[in-house]
């Protein structure tokens, strides 16, 4: 075997045994993306009379009125935020922790009453947002879906490695499907669908790793959450800005969420602000659709927040966090998105458009690419399933190389790469170990592997 066909064998097997890992997570991926895409439309359109308001007056209650309604309809819950709409005639929606759940709950602030609620973390996207980030397996589900998108990444590499036009044909060539039968038609089917969505794949799953609790918890988002202790002059020691968010739905700008919260400075005067006066104060300073958390305790503050995250803006350039001393209403800290560290900047615009809050354009390459996702899943396990010996049982993987010095260089090719996704290394130093270990204690175990 020639050194070229040689590595080319390498690469393949590595395709290969990465995909088998991949495919089941990044069918998960997909369909579980586009449930999280739609299920917001979707429950508007069914549940308009809570959303929607007739403006029956000119003069909708206050604010501090509406807050006041929710308590007396939820007497034993937490209220935690407000949503104030630029629309007059969208419902006020507050978001209330009943027994451990999440509800937003919609008032009609000109017939002064309660309109109903609807579960946050009991809804269509809370599950697809749970299965999507943690197979709903928890951490160990989480550290999972890290291996499969670092893996993922490695697909990239070595199936572009793999399509790379030889022998003459041309690049054009390459990017169309030209076999019209049989297994290399499934073969171009897979590889030209791959090239042409390899860029928006790693995009995705870098934006995607941002979220994972390794590398974009532990370290990525660690390394670049805003240093709000630069900004207030007195902040909490256990509350971050993850605390704002109800479970089943992530509120708070990525760039924050592990950052501190400011403290309210301790006054004699016991009264707080209105909530009326927070929101005039926050229009004044330039908020149209926002958000306000209200303070957590004697210390807390009041949180005006517009973020792509929320979905209360589409532009994540836009982003916006103002934190108000609950007793003076003074601002204590304002952090825009010209205030984030490079890599917080790279992520809330990475977010917004992985979650297709860009208009209708970003919506169409969104839904697009999670069915191409599909397709190449279909498509590689039918190219395995046309080439795999019949009445035989094994994995049918491409043949290791005799060659296995070019073996070896193919692995150390691709592990410099998976370094920068630990798990992702670990889990491939880890096959190379059980790998050995497998054909030591049994060499019948070669037939099926080789």
């Amino acid at each position: 075997m020639s050194n070229s066909k040689s590595f080319y064998m390498s690469v393949w097997r590595w395709h290969f045994y990465a995909g088998l890992y991949t495919i089941p997570f990044l069918i998960m991926l997909a369909v579980t993306g586009l449930l999280m895409l739609y299920s917001p439309v979707v429950e508007k359109l069914a549940n308009q009379d809570l959303y929607q308001v007739e403006q029956v007056t000119q003069s909708p209650i206050s604010y501090t009125a509406q807050k006041t309604l929710v308590a007396q309809a939820y007497p034993e819950d937490l209220i935690k935020s407000i949503h104030s709409s630029r629309d007059p005639a969208d419902s006020t929606r507050f978001q209330v922790m009943h027994n451990g759940d999440a509800l937003t709950v919609f008032v009609d602030p000109y017939q002064a009453k309660v309109l109903g609620d609807l579960s946050i973390s009991d809804s269509l996207y809370a599950w697809a947002d749970n299965t999507h980030g943690t197979f709903m397996l928890g951490d160990s589900g989480d550290k999972m879906i890290e291996i499969a998108v670092s893996f993922t990444i490695l697909l990239v590499i070595t199936g572009l490695y793999l399509w790379w036009p030889r022998s003459g044909k041309t690049l054009k060539a390459a990017l169309c499907v030209t076999a019209n039968k049989g297994r290399e038609y499934w073969r171009d089917l897979h590889s030209v669908i791959g090239a042409w969505i390899s860029v928006i794949l790693v995009f995705f799953c870098l934006s995607g790793l941002a979220w994972a609790s390794v590398w974009g918890g532990s370290m990525l988002q660690l390394w670049s959450t805003f240093p709000m202790q630069k900004s207030a002059s007195s902040v909490s020691s256990t509350l971050t800005h993850d605390s704002l968010n109800v479970p089943g739905l992530k509120q708070v700008p990525w760039g924050l969420e592990q950052s501190a919260l400011p403290e309210s400075i301790a006054s004699r005067n016991t009264e707080t602000v209105s909530l009326d006066h927070i929101i005039e104060q926050s229009q004044t300073l330039g908020f149209t659709q926002f958000q306000v958390f209200f303070p957590k305790g004697d210390t807390g503050v009041y949180t005006t927040s517009a973020s792509s995250m929320s979905k209360d803006i589409e532009n994540a350039t836009d982003d916006r966090t103002v934190h108000f001393d609950q007793y003076s209403g003074e601002v204590l800290a304002d952090v825009g998105y010209a205030d984030y560290s490079l890599a917080a900047k790279s992520m809330a615009i990475g977010i917004s458009l992985h979650m297709g809050q860009w208009g209708l354009w970003n919506y169409v390459v969104n839904t697009l690419f999670c069915l191409g996702i599909l397709l190449i899943c279909i498509t590689g396990v039918v190219i395995w399933w046309l080439r795999r010996p019949q009445g035989k049982i094994a994995l049918a993987a491409p043949k290791k190389p005799k060659n296995l010095k070019r073996w070896k260089q193919a692995t150390w090719l691709l592990l410099p790469i998976s370094l920068l996704f630990p798990l992702g290394a670990t889990a491939i130093i880890g096959v190379l170990i059980l790998d050995r270990i497998v054909l030591l204690i049994s060499p019948k175990a070669r037939a099926v592997f080789d």
